[in-house]
């Protein structure tokens, strides 16, 4: 059928209305009218594929990577076809949608998204780099690259135009050698025939170190150590190598053992005039110019000075910049290798430990035991699926702090805590949304709420 692309949902698909159907088709952008084919339905919604273009937006351009849409379909981006300031406006928008959704009236003003690349030249913008090893030709020939779109197919990757080259180029000078020395990759299971799983690069914005992290399911094949040791004796090696081993049959990138093969044991980054050490298997922000903004919203957001309790805290990106200007901080996250991390980054930038203390427990628990003098301010940064209602409700009903920093990374997770929040008698002031990741629909969102 023919439709007329309306707006865009969550994930970046254009969607659509037809034949009493809200129609989801990727690849188009809102203003354009496509030929469509329907592929599956479930009662009023439907998926489809562009057959023609029949009016094209003035916003579509040429996707720079040749593994974006047919036929690799690369699971990566979903935007290379839309010019970067309109990429912008849309996110805007989507922030705009999702909290208009779930909060009943008082919707607060959404400012322009704040670019977190140059927007002139948006690539190479993904300081941390992960290929998947697969197997193709039955088995003959050794492939590095992505999923494709909804799949668990692996493309072979020529380019990732997305990710910073210096991590590309070092994960295809290992592809390279361990094709020569004829290694396989696991299989999905994380059993046979071979022991490659994926290789994870960590590249500095602001220092020149590199740390690459190779996973696997057995480290005993002489022919995979063979071509690891020449890879790293390429200009391309990193300071700092990891080999993860991992054999249990899950969906987790890296395993539980990680063992030091050469070179730092951290890699140094700097954020808002403090140094991180990030550890080879820790999380850290993928794109960090974009993370430099988001610290800056919420130190602006928090006047300085008052106690803060930061929940969701990774390895301090927000606790230990708020206790050198100053505050004291109480970071709690559940991950003790985050934890651990962030204790040594104290160190480092020489921030007094009963400054900035870590509690390397849950959320849900560490709230039972704080009380309002522990937080004047707060900062929230949770996971993709938001907050659970009774951190929420303890934090806003119980310990009610004067201020808070809401960091969304998922805009319908934020309408629906906004929600929530305001009715504990909360008021957000203007969303922020950060370009955290251009050609994709995802967007980072700053909200600070006053009491």
């Amino acid at each position: 059928m023919d439709v007329d692309i309306e707006t865009v949902d969550s994930t970046g698909d254009g969607l659509a209305r037809g034949r009493g159907m809200t129609i989801h088709v990727p690849y188009t952008i809102p203003g354009e009218r496509v030929r469509v084919h329907v592929e599956h339905r479930r009662g009023r919604e439907a998926w489809g594929s562009v057959e023609a273009i029949l009016n094209a937006s003035p916003h579509r351009i040429a996707p720079r990577c040749a593994h974006f849409g047919p036929p690799d379909h690369c699971g990566g981006c979903t935007w290379q076809h839309i010019s970067y300031p309109e990429q912008l406006r849309l996110k805007s928008t989507l922030v705009r949608e999702c909290v208009a959704a779930a909060m009943d009236g008082g919707v607060p003003e959404v400012r322009p998204t704040l670019p977190g690349t140059r927007v002139e030249d948006p690539w190479g913008y993904r300081h941390k780099a992960h290929f998947v090893f697969a197997n193709a030709d039955r088995g003959r020939r050794l492939v590095m690259g992505h999923y494709s779109r909804g799949t668990r197919h692996v493309f072979d990757a020529c380019e990732c135009p997305v990710h910073d080259p210096r991590g590309n180029a070092f994960a295809f000078r290992l592809h390279e050698q361990c094709a020569a020395a004829g290694i396989a990759a696991a299989s999905d299971a994380g059993r046979g025939p071979g022991a490659l799983r994926s290789i994870a690069m960590r590249v500095g914005a602001n220092t020149p170190e590199l740390m690459a992290t190779l996973v696997v399911t057995d480290p005993g094949d002489k022919r995979l150590r063979s071509a690891t040791r020449r890879a790293l004796a390429t200009p391309e090696a990193p300071q700092s190598f990891h080999l993860n081993i991992h054999p249990r049959p899950d969906p987790y990138i890296f395993g539980r053992d990680t063992r030091h093969i050469r070179g730092p044991h951290h890699l140094r980054e700097r954020v808002a005039d403090t140094t991180f050490l990030v550890s080879p298997t820790a999380f850290f922000q993928t794109n960090v110019h974009a993370a430099e903004i988001l610290v800056g919203l919420v130190l602006d957001g928090l006047p300085p000075g008052q106690p803060v309790l930061d929940l969701y805290a990774g390895v301090g990106l927000f606790a230990l910049p708020l206790a050198k200007r100053g505050d004291r901080v109480t970071a709690v996250e559940e991950n003790r290798a985050a934890t651990a991390d962030g204790i040594a980054s104290l160190r480092v930038n020489r921030v007094d430990e009963k400054t900035c203390r870590f509690v390397a427990r849950r959320v849900e628990a560490a709230l039972q035991s704080l009380q309002p003098r522990d937080a004047v301010h707060a900062v929230l940064d949770p996971p993709r699926e938001g907050c659970a209602p009774a951190v929420l409700d303890e934090l806003f009903g119980r310990i009610r702090p004067a201020r808070a920093a809401y960091v969304s990374c998922n805009p319908e997770a934020l309408g629906r805590d906004l929600a929530r929040i305001a009715r504990h008698g909360y008021r957000p002031g203007p969303l922020q949304p950060v370009d955290m990741f251009p050609h994709t629909a995802h967007v980072e969102t700053v909200a600070i709420l006053t009491r």
